[in-house]
């Protein structure tokens, strides 16, 4: 793959979802283009429809969805193309114009993606009449929460078709829909869910289908590519449309939950996405490039793990010079109801390393904000980072952290100072990579207290209040290039029969996962 990079963007950001939004279309484009490399903003084409009853003389309203009217689409339609027509700069951010498709819902949800500008919205019921739509356009569909049961927008894999619907989008808000087990399952829409047998990938995949896999968040617009809700990775030689949408086509993608996992995945030397013939033992080739340090890396065959490195606890801390990452990340604190009118937190940070050691890279671990990304330079690193408040109604569902990884080469003898507001630690790298610290700013918690709420910590019977409603920033665990590195090979000799598929798939020791595209392998 060295030819062949790897770009990061989000597929699936529901803009105009709403009428009344905080965050305009533009803004959207915007911060999408602050830390992506291609952006498709799918357009919401569907409006709330709300009945009203009274329940034991209690008043109560449910929600529902309907197409949106035809002129009210058109508008918005027109507004989309304008935008992505306007921010597509070859070299630098991709766009791609895209709606959300539901129908009646009962052959599931799809994302219409197109590789230009002067595709339609097509208001039809059912997917074959979409596919017939599409069909000889530049243009795909992207099934998406796919193992929801039937009629509750879940995918009906008896209507698919591989050209218009190269892969699936196995991982968002939603959670997995990579199988129906219960590792990460569908259960936050109480809607919609749970997972249910026969719709999941894995499904797809058993049924003999080419169909590949990447994440994208399922977001409101509010901002495009939120960690922690998935990303969209694609293999591709450079960031133009034309590259893009080729890897789109020959299913040159992956998924990731959030950390940019980076996957060199080979069989025979064919990228992930690729049908091939092979006669004898097939050559398989893995490299991963973890944010964090890697739990274990599982090769599976036609959906059965045949080998795992397990990496945890398999390497050591260098005594010489390596490379590092570490994660800065600020959050927490006062619930958004507590704390009424006061802003989000914007800290101020630095970092500083020994003499001779120095930054080499930083990756965004963005939640909210229009941010911007550190200023390396040598053994210094300068940033800032935003403190979101947190709705404590949507604890389970929105991040409410934002975060920096940063990469550094170093001895595990030099020492890392983090500065943070006025805050400060400093530790031998060494001493990093056993264990975490955290920074509390205490001072300006117990200020908040008193000014707000009139308490005095000092003679509260619980003094320590200020410990628990104070802003807070992690400093992560460091860890060498041997934990977030891994790598093998291996040959398969089982003898094949018909078509078998192979794929990847990665965790960390954080929780953080990635899901290769399968290489497909047919007997000659």
């Amino acid at each position: 793959m060295s030819e062949m990079k790897i770009y990061w963007g989000d597929l699936h950001d529901n803009v105009n979802m709403h009428d009344h939004h905080d965050v305009s279309e533009e803004q959207s484009m915007r911060i999408a283009r602050s830390h992506l490399d291609f952006y498709g903003p799918a357009y919401y084409t569907a409006q709330s429809a709300s009945f009203s009853a009274t329940v034991e003389g209690q008043p109560v309203v449910i929600g529902a969805e309907t197409w949106k009217k035809p002129e009210k689409i058109k508008k918005q339609w027109d507004r989309i193309e304008e935008l992505t027509k306007q921010f597509n700069e070859p070299g630098r951010f991709v766009t791609f114009p895209a709606y959300e498709w539901q129908g009646d819902g009962v052959s599931g949800d799809h994302n219409v993606v197109f590789k230009n500008e002067g595709g339609k919205v097509y208001a039809v019921n059912t997917l074959t009449e979409l596919y017939g739509e599409l069909r000889g356009q530049e243009a795909i569909a992207i099934p998406h929460h796919i193992a929801y049961r039937l009629g509750a927008r879940g995918k009906d894999w008896e209507v698919q078709d591989d050209t218009l619907s190269p892969f699936a989008e196995i991982y968002s808000v939603h959670l997995s829909s990579e199988t129906d087990e219960e590792i990460c399952g569908l259960r936050r829409n109480t809607k919609m869910g749970p997972c249910a047998g026969g719709q999941s990938w894995q499904d797809g995949l058993n049924r003999g289908y080419h169909i590949g896999a990447i994440c994208s968040p399922d977001g409101d617009g509010r901002f495009p590519g939120i960690y922690n809700w998935g990303l969209a990775a694609v293999i591709a030689p450079e960031l133009t449309r034309d590259a893009i949408w080729d890897a789109f086509q020959k299913r040159h993608v992956y998924g990731v939950t959030g950390d940019r996992i980076k996957l060199d995945f080979a069989v025979n030397g064919a990228l992930m996405g690729d049908i091939i013939q092979a006669d004898g033992s097939r050559k398989i080739e893995v490299a991963v490039v973890g944010v964090d340090e890697i739990d274990r890396v599982e090769l599976l065959r036609n959906g059965r793990v045949i080998h795992t490195a397990a990496h945890q606890g398999a390497w050591d801390v260098p005594t010489g010079r390596t490379r590092f990452k570490c994660r800065i990340e600020a959050g927490w604190g006062l619930f958004e109801r507590e704390a009424g009118p006061i802003p989000s937190r914007r800290w101020q940070g630095k970092l500083t390393l020994s003499d001779g050691a120095e930054f080499t890279g930083a990756q965004p671990c963005w939640t909210s904000g229009e941010q911007e990304m550190p200023t390396l330079s040598g053994s210094t690193a300068q940033f800032t980072i935003d403190a979101p408040q947190v709705d404590p109604g949507m604890l389970n569902v929105m991040p409410h952290q934002n975060a920096f990884v940063f990469e550094f080469d170093a001895c595990a003898t030099d020492e890392l100072t983090v500065e943070m507001d006025g805050l400060t630690a400093t530790m031998p790298v060494a001493d990093l990579c056993q264990h975490s610290r955290i920074l509390a700013d205490t001072e300006t918690a117990t200020k908040t207290l008193a000014d707000i709420y009139g308490i005095d910590v000092a003679v509260d019977e619980r003094p320590r209040k200020s410990e628990l409603f104070a802003q807070r920033v992690k400093i992560h665990r460091a860890v060498p290039e041997a934990g977030y590195t891994c790598a093998f090979q291996l040959e398969d000799d089982v003898p094949l029969q018909g078509e078998s598929n192979y794929r990847i798939r990665v965790e960390q020791r954080n929780g953080q996962k990635a899901w290769s595209s399968p290489i497909w392998v047919q007997s000659k």
